[in-house]
């Protein structure tokens, strides 16, 4: 609801507004889905093995992560911690983000919990989202390490 004289900037409605117009940017996803056209997702056949590291996603820059969904099926009890997620920008060799999965999505008890807030929810079917805002200027990359002792049979993301 508008009231009389109210801005439209505090309302958000000026976002609405210019939502028809054309954008100077791209929308692009980088994804786990099964190339070959199945609903595989490639991770039966190719399980994280434990100790190993994979990328799961390489962006040019600049750009702008505005979400990030990953879901996740291993036998490997309290995986949340032993799964670690590294996110780098602009080719640095150190992460920016270097956290447990469980710990970036707010499940630093090593546990599944439903939970909404603003930029980060957990829902059914163990759905891990994130909204943070993560700008990038040259590139993004993003790997996950399995350092349980189980492999992880599934990791699908959409980012």
């Amino acid at each position: 609801m508008m009231l009389a004289g109210a801005s439209l900037r505090a309302s958000g409605a000026d976002d609405l507004a210019r939502l028809p117009y054309l954008k100077a940017y791209t929308v692009e996803r980088l994804s786990s889905y099964d190339r070959a056209g199945a609903n595989d997702d490639g991770q039966r056949r190719n399980p994280i093995k434990p100790g190993e590291t994979r990328t799961i996603g390489e962006a040019p820059g600049p750009g702008i992560i505005t979400h990030m969904w990953f879901t996740i099926s291993t036998p490997e009890h309290y995986h949340l911690k032993k799964i670690v997620l590294r996110i780098y920008w602009d080719g640095d060799p150190s992460p920016a983000v270097e956290a447990p999965i469980g710990d970036f999505f707010g499940l630093g008890l090593g546990q599944y919990f439903m939970y909404e807030s603003g930029p980060i929810s957990v829902g059914s079917q163990k759905a891990l989202n994130n909204y943070f805002p993560m700008p990038f200027r040259k590139s993004a990359r993003i790997t996950i390490t399995n350092e349980g002792s189980q492999p992880i049979r599934a990791f699908y993301y959409n980012i």
